[in-house]
C-alpha cells in the first residue's frame, strides 16, 4: 500500500504526523509512505523510517 502525506506549511503539524505514521506502520507493514512538504520543513519526515521519499 501506498500513501502520499500532502502537509506542505505548518512545522507544528508536520512534527504531529509522525506519530501517526507509526500507528499505520502496524496495521500495514508493508505500507510506503511518500511525502509533499515544503522545502523547508523537508528534513523532518525523513526522521521516520517509514518515509521513503520527501
Amino acid at each position: 500500500m501506498q500513501i502520499l502525506i500532502v502537509k506542505t506549511s505548518s512545522l507544528g503539524d508536520v512534527i504531529h504526523t509522525l506519530p501517526a505514521i507509526t500507528d499505520a506502520q502496524q496495521y500495514y507493514p508493508d505500507l510506503q509512505i511518500d511525502w509533499v512538504v515544503e522545502e523547508a520543513f523537508a528534513e523532518i519526515p525523513t526522521w521516520h523510517p517509514m518515509v521513503k521519499q520527501v
